[in-house]
């Protein structure tokens, strides 16, 4: 019987019902709780208020773009169980709390799939910690306009995480997209804008830099104490502020800088 509330939301999807909000019907906390390793939950349209978190190998899939809304308190959605894939889901007003880097989706496990989402109002908004093999792809990240760029968190992190890619994200009014202490790595075709550091390398070794649009921030990109790093046909302009540049290099290794219009 634990599975009940799964076969109702089915059974409604399935005979085209209309399904109320998570307040009036659906409780996704408990949804999540009760979920199975490999079990897939279509998430009806609806506003989904709370901090969630997902302890099983599930796939999450929204339909209609269901709203899971902070509340402005802490991470709104938090992954901690491997090959967990999130879909089609808008994700909104986490905390502002830096000291606890609050965030809109955090991924601590392997082989995440973030895939087609859209993040808006979120301090921090795609962080993936110990999270090697996970692949964020076709994200819209728009973070907190009405906070200064300093106080903002970073758009997209990466800590402690082989093996990443991050491909057709389009990121707006963040501080950096970042990585620490991560190698084998590929961004390609993502758009950053209006951001602190478009892209900012730290401690990341073997990684592919390809084909992306980082405009109209303060810095494109400062690649650190890296090796390996090949950086190719991405497209740096109109940076600003007193201390902005294109393309920066600190204590790099074999790096390898071909055909970036600036």
């Amino acid at each position: 019987m634990k599975h009940l509330p799964h076969i109702l939301l089915l059974a409604l999807l399935w005979l085209g019902t209309t399904v109320p909000t998570a307040a009036q019907t659906t409780d996704l906390a408990s949804l999540l709780a009760q979920a199975q390793d490999g079990e897939v939950i279509e998430l009806p349209s609806g506003i989904y208020t709370g901090s969630f978190v997902i302890e099983k190998s599930i796939t999450l899939i929204g339909e209609g773009w269901p709203v899971l809304d902070g509340d402005g308190r802490g991470h709104v959605l938090v992954i901690n169980a491997p090959d967990v894939h999130v879909e089609g889901l808008m994700i909104r007003n986490s905390g502002t709390s830096l000291d606890q880097e609050s965030t809109g989706i955090l991924a601590n496990a392997p082989r995440a799939m973030i895939v087609n989402n859209r993040l808006e109002n979120v301090l921090f908004g795609i962080s993936l910690h110990h999270a090697e093999g996970s692949i964020v792809r076709g994200n819209t990240v728009v973070g907190m306009t009405q906070l200064d760029v300093a106080r903002r968190g970073d758009s997209i992190r990466v800590w402690y995480s082989n093996d990443v890619v991050l491909e057709g994200n389009r990121v707006l009014h963040g501080r950096d997209v970042v990585l620490w202490y991560s190698s084998n790595l590929v961004l390609r075709g993502n758009e950053i804008t209006d951001s602190r550091y478009g892209l900012h390398f730290m401690f990341c070794d073997d990684a592919l830099i390809t084909e992306n649009l980082l405009y109209h921030n303060s810095v494109g990109a400062f690649l650190m104490y890296s090796q390996r790093l090949t950086v190719e046909r991405n497209t740096i302009a109109s940076n600003c502020g007193p201390s902005g540049f294109g393309l920066g290099l600190k204590e790099m290794d074999d790096a390898v800088v071909v055909d970036n219009p600036f």
